[in-house]
């Protein structure tokens, strides 16, 4: 059915909705909106609701362009959802009921056309765009109606409410455009822009931009309820710069929230704050699949990951970062030394390594690796077939390598150990012992030390060694008789010795060493065992050099004169050579001149 095209008509506004224009076509005419539409043989509520029939009939009664009417009539697409312009938009940030106006633009058009100028666009229905952009004017939100077809009819909520709006144009609150508010104009005009963002309603690139925004901005999530219209607008800048750049400045920019994290342990749903939590809440949009595969990817490589984990609604394809809790249970290793393992082998620093909170399947990989290739000192006894204190030995000689991670213990690399028996190995076998020697019985007879013997062997300085093949480790070399490599001499005390040490050093009972020490002949000094951390304590090399320099023992003596002790203690005792009292005791040490008087060696 057509109807007879009134005389008195309007000239659509650019974006203007139909609901406008009926209310402008019905003042104009001096009839209600309802009224008018009854007449002609409209619906008004259809109306304002953008029914493509009741659209065809405005278009005949007023003589109006069809297309725009259905371009700027805010159809709806499905429930909740409406088509804006040349976008589309959500009830989250569009509400078709809004009396929102621009004061200037109302103003000037009541000026100019009287009561029927009064308007309303498309844009200033649109709630995160707060301003005009052709006059540089907020918004003014008119009050409710009682129903919201009374909200439709904007000259009559004009009317009603035209002292707020004198008021609004005599304040003159400014407003410029943001970037992000332009961003959303050229959408709702022109339609989305050919960038990442073009499949994104405005309701999810307003939530989207908002808090990104406000987590770069380091806005608190509890308190995001709080943040005002200026802070917003703020919020909505910094996400569009990030976002409208692509995926790869999103990645950029959550490795950056990550690394200024104060957490000792960081976590994606808090070193993503308001984002993650807006993006979790609307991850099965179809239109958001986009930044959720950008976000999974990034939690996935970037955090630790509990086993059978979901992040955003999709399974964590397999574990990329754990934690040192997961790798203790998987290992059985402490999480102390899997730290020093993993630092070790990733060549970091102590800082960087005291800084470790988790680590990758890679790296702990590496680090089983590297520690399946070490022994502690009593593993490697046993597989020598010597004693640990020995294997310290060979340690000391350079024979075997050791390594610490920050504990006195002292694990040895176990291709060493594997070389050394290998070299054992490799010796000819002998059919007896004959003219042998077992390398344990060599020592004894020999008065030598095996650590001594071994590092002797490894330089070359001792030949003709065998095997025995019913022995295992170090234990089955065999040692010829007539091999001699002589008594060790020590012409000084090469460092600090125990009490144990300096007698035999200076050929004299534990005892009188400590009676030395007590009456303040030598000096001792506190240390602590590098693979027990026991402190103990030794006596200083530099006061033996000064007790050597003014004093002889008696066992010095009688091996400078090859008599028994015994014998000599008589003999200067008999001459009255007197001996070094500490207290209520006299040790057997005399003074080097009453030694040369009496022409004693």
């Amino acid at each position: 059915m057509h109807n007879v095209r009134l005389a008195l008509t309007v000239s659509p506004l650019s974006g203007e909705t139909p609901a406008s224009i009926g209310s402008r076509l019905a003042a104009r005419n001096g009839v209600r909106p309802r009224d008018l539409c009854s007449d002609m043989g409209m619906r008004w509520p259809f109306l304002c609701s953008g029914h493509p029939d009741q659209l065809a009939l405005l278009a005949d009664v007023g003589g109006l362009a069809l297309h725009h009417l259905e371009l700027w009539s805010a159809q709806q697409v499905r429930t909740g959802h409406y088509r804006v312009g040349r976008t589309r938009s959500s009830t989250g940030v569009f509400r078709r009921t809004s009396s929102r106006v621009c004061p200037t633009c109302t103003e000037e058009a009541l000026a100019e056309m009287g009561r029927y100028g009064a308007h309303q666009l498309l844009e200033w229905n649109v709630l995160c765009l707060f301003g005009c952009e052709r006059h540089g004017m907020a918004l003014l939100d008119l009050p409710r109606a009682a129903t919201s077809h009374e909200t439709y009819d904007v000259v009559a909520q004009v009317d009603l409410h035209r002292d707020l709006v004198k008021r609004a144009v005599d304040r003159q609150q400014g407003y410029e455009p943001t970037e992000f508010e332009t961003y959303l104009r050229g959408r709702i005009y022109r339609g989305p822009q050919d960038d990442w963002l073009r499949g994104l309603e405005l309701t999810h690139l307003h939530g989207a931009c908002m808090t990104l925004g406000a987590v770069i901005c380091g806005a608190p999530l509890q308190h995001f309820s709080s943040y005002g219209q200026d802070q917003e607008r703020e919020f909505c800048v910094e996400g569009l710069r990030v976002l409208s750049a692509g995926p790869e400045s999103l990645l950029r920019c959550m490795e950056e929230l990550k690394a200024r994290s104060r957490s000792r342990r960081p976590y994606y749903s808090t070193d993503l704050g308001a984002f993650y939590h807006w993006l979790r809440a609307a991850h099965e949009r179809p239109e958001l699949q986009g930044l959720v595969a950008c976000v999974h990817a990034f939690t996935v490589r970037s955090y630790t990951m509990k086993p059978n984990r979901r992040v955003l609604g999709r399974p964590v394809p397999g574990v990329q970062r754990m934690s040192f809790d997961t790798a203790r249970r998987q290992t059985g290793l402490g999480v102390a030394l899997l730290e020093r393992l993993i630092g070790h082998v990733e060549g970091l620093s102590d800082a960087e390594t005291e800084a470790l909170t988790e680590t990758t399947p890679e790296q702990l990989d590496r680090a089983l690796e590297f520690w399946g290739g070490l022994r502690n000192l009593k593993s490697t006894g046993a597989a020598l077939n010597i004693l640990p204190t020995q294997v310290k030995g060979l340690i000391d000689k350079g024979v075997l390598r050791s390594i610490r991670f920050g504990t006195a213990l002292r694990y040895v690399y176990a291709e060493d150990v594997d070389l050394l028996l290998a070299e054992v190995a490799a010796l000819p076998e002998a059919p007896g012992v004959g003219s042998y020697l077992l390398l344990r019985d060599h020592c004894r007879n020999h008065r030598i030390g095996l650590v001594r013997l071994i590092t002797l062997w490894r330089d070359g300085k001792i030949e003709g060694l065998a095997r025995v093949a019913d022995v295992t480790g170090l234990q089955a070399i065999l040692v010829p008789q007539e091999v001699e490599v002589g008594a060790r001499e020590v012409q000084f005390a090469p460092r600090d010795l125990t009490p144990l040490e300096a007698a035999a050093y200076l050929k004299i009972g534990v005892g009188a060493i400590r009676a030395l020490r007590d009456a303040g002949y030598l000096g001792q000094a506190e240390c602590v065992n590098a693979d027990t951390n026991h402190r103990h304590t030794l006596i200083t090399r530099t006061s033996i050099r000064a007790f050597e320099a003014r004093f002889l023992t008696l066992g010095q003596l009688a091996k400078a004169s090859k008599v028994a002790p015994i014998h000599l203690a008589r003999r200067l005792d008999r001459e009255g050579v007197p001996t070094v009292s500490c207290g209520g005791r006299n040790v057997r040490a005399y003074e080097r001149s009453q030694v040369a008087a009496h022409g004693t060696p």
